[in-house]
């Protein structure tokens, strides 16, 4: 039987808008069922599964004229290496992916590592000892050269989860940097990892979400005018969109709402928190993905706000899935118990929330979150593409029912 996520449906309300009709029977690459990337034929799921996914194809077989990209496609690594670099806001650390001339730059070595540990205090980072200190890969070659023939690249702004960090989703960030894009995430220091429990909000300024939102864009645009830079000539500032998890997605929604460069806003686990209120709902094209299992923010949160926000609008759930499942919080140090696992094992002072925070949607309780990767990747590639432009991958998501992984059927809403 298919543990993994047996019911990731996207509803998509639209204005009335010419698109191609794409039907495509597909599953996504990455191995749904498994988290050792095993063939989809060995996995085939339940019957029931399997009759739901069946029925789906047979609703959309019908092949594209132009023989078009199909949805699976897109959860491939995109035609372009990953470069990145870090840029300094005001004393808040940015970190930006873009497309590097090297198709090989993110998958040949030497690739970027990430060391969670190094956001904590000095005094926490002493007691981590050093076979705890973990190294998690990162699909990108710092500073390698960038692709400038074909760009200049839309931007997209990522804003990352409370107790985040701008790496938080690194899987997302480079696979979309592989795509054409350039990504800028800042640390959010007032509700970050490291403004939290280390020392990267000593010196900032106080700013909301969409202030450093919308300063970490201007700092984009001026980096990007820098000769010395590998994004000199690389972004185009006509084209963007912000991306955000958890409080991340309630500040790409402000953002979005508020900025007027914003061509699209991407929500992954949105909601409001308590008495907090969103806001003016943003006008423009909306992405937002839910994980039905979400312990930190219902189901039912996201879908009531996704509810309020303007057309055309895009839903994506995930059956099984909690909070985590939009990051690689689950995936970081997996193998010593994951960051619970490392911090009860330190014996490490971390307040009990976080820990909590920090465990919604891994372990044995969730199927495991890369088999939702593909999906995830493939939608938002797809979204954006849409976004800007790109009418055969606005057809993908403008057709079905059609799958969208192994049991997990894309669902369209007039």
């Amino acid at each position: 039987m298919c543990p993994a996520y047996s019911r990731a449906v996207l509803h998509r309300s639209r204005r009335a808008r010419p698109l191609v009709a794409l039907g495509v029977a597909l599953a996504l690459v990455g191995g749904a069922c498994s988290s050792d990337g095993g063939d989809d034929d060995d996995d085939a799921g339940d019957a029931s599964s399997t009759a739901s996914s069946t029925t789906a194809a047979e609703e959309t077989t019908t092949a594209p004229e132009d023989d078009g990209p199909a949805l699976a496609d897109l959860a491939e690594r995109g035609p372009h290496g990953v470069g990145s670099i870090d840029l300094d806001l005001d004393g808040r650390r940015v970190v930006v992916w873009y497309p590097a001339a090297d198709a090989g730059a993110g998958i040949d070595e030497p690739t970027g590592t990430f060391d969670i540990a190094s956001l904590l205090s000095p005094e926490l980072q002493a007691q981590v000892p050093a076979e705890m200190r973990i190294q998690y890969p990162v699909a990108a070659a710092p500073g390698a050269a960038p692709a400038t023939d074909d760009g200049p690249y839309p931007l997209v702004l990522f804003s990352h989860g409370f107790a985040g960090f701008p790496e938080q989703s690194v899987s997302l960030t480079t696979h979309l940097a592989s795509w054409g894009y350039v990504v800028a995430a800042p640390d959010h220091v007032e509700r970050s990892l490291g403004g939290i429990l280390g020392t990267a909000a000593q010196g900032v300024t106080p700013s909301t979400d969409p202030e450093v939102l919308t300063a970490t864009a201007d700092l984009v645009a001026l980096t990007a005018d820098d000769p010395s830079s590998p994004l000199d000539g690389m972004v185009d500032l006509e084209r963007v969109a912000v991306l955000g998890h958890s409080a991340g997605a309630g500040a790409a929604y402000r953002t979005a709402a508020t900025d007027p460069r914003i061509d699209a806003v991407g929500a992954y686990s949105l909601g409001a928190g308590g008495d907090e209120d969103l806001g003016e709902a943003p006008t423009v094209p909306a992405l937002v993905m839910l994980g039905e299992a979400d312990e930190t923010i219902p189901a039912d949160a996201t879908r009531e706000v996704f509810a309020t926000m303007g057309t055309p609008r895009s839903l994506v759930e995930i059956a099984g899935a909690g909070h985590l499942v939009f990051s690689d919080l689950c995936l970081i140090g997996a193998e010593q118990g994951g960051l619970v696992g490392i911090v009860e094992s330190i014996g490490l002072p971390i307040p009990v929330n976080l820990l909590q925070l920090a465990s919604d949607g891994c372990g044995d309780a969730y199927p495991p979150v890369e088999d939702a990767y593909p999906a995830i990747d493939a939608v938002t590639v797809a979204f954006l593409g849409a976004t800007f432009g790109d009418d055969a991958l606005g057809a993908l998501l403008d057709d079905g029912p059609v799958p969208v992984g192994e049991g997990a059927t894309l669902t369209v809403e007039g």
